[in-house]
């Protein structure tokens, strides 16, 4: 008997931004859940039937978050098997771009350079694809909240409280004429995902559906 896939969260933001295209239209973000610790994750390739103990499998892990960072930082990018490559970009300082070539003459880079992100690329292969589209289908997918985020006052302090209201409640209160009411109460909350993504900022990376850490 097949093992049921666990479900990945989707929730619905409304665009509130007075002018734009899609205002007042719902989009799509993830329902983050908390996240696993490098010791939970160990935990989890145990139960998942590795030969290896919890405590062999979290030295490596241990091992590789000091050891990846220091090859990436010497600009050689690290592939971990079918998950993909990580590798770094500059993002260059605001108004620092080079002129010319003979402005090129004695620059020090950390004058035109503002960060180094280390950025990730999943595998794109056959055998091994996990790039947007392909790994979707990996995902079952699961309609959950309308998410929303007010300013509420806190100890004389504004702060960013997000509410989630389920999406079937939600539907069901305005069929019936009635206002819709939210949940939660969260500040901050585990609820993330960029509705567009990110623009600008590195340049460099190989394209595709590469992530920024």
């Amino acid at each position: 008997m097949a093992k049921e896939k666990i479900a990945l969260g989707i929730n619905l933001r409304q665009n509130k931004i007075t002018g734009n295209a899609g205002y007042g239209k719902y989009y799509p973000e993830v329902d983050v859940q908390k996240t696993l610790s490098l010791r939970g994750f160990a935990k989890h390739m145990t139960d998942h039937g590795s030969i290896f103990g919890r405590d062999v499998l979290e030295a490596v892990l241990i091992k590789i978050t000091e050891c990846l960072p220091e090859l990436v930082s010497q600009g050689v990018p690290v592939q971990l098997g079918g998950l993909g490559t990580f590798y770094p970009t500059a993002q260059v300082k605001k108004d620092a771009a080079v002129a010319s070539i003979e402005d090129m003459d004695g620059l020090n880079p950390n004058d035109i350079v503002d960060a180094i992100h280390i950025r990730f690329l999943p595998d794109t292969s056959k055998l091994d694809n996990i790039s947007g589209k392909v790994f979707k289908e990996s995902c079952a997918l699961e309609l959950r909240n309308i998410v929303d985020t007010k300013e509420v006052t806190l100890n004389g302090k504004i702060r960013k409280m997000q509410t989630l209201t389920p999406i079937s409640t939600a539907v069901a209160v305005t069929r019936s004429g009635g206002s819709v009411p939210s949940t939660g109460g969260n500040t901050g909350g585990n609820t993330g995902g960029n509705t567009g993504g990110n623009t600008g900022g590195d340049n460099g990376g190989g394209g595709g559906d590469d992530m920024q850490i």
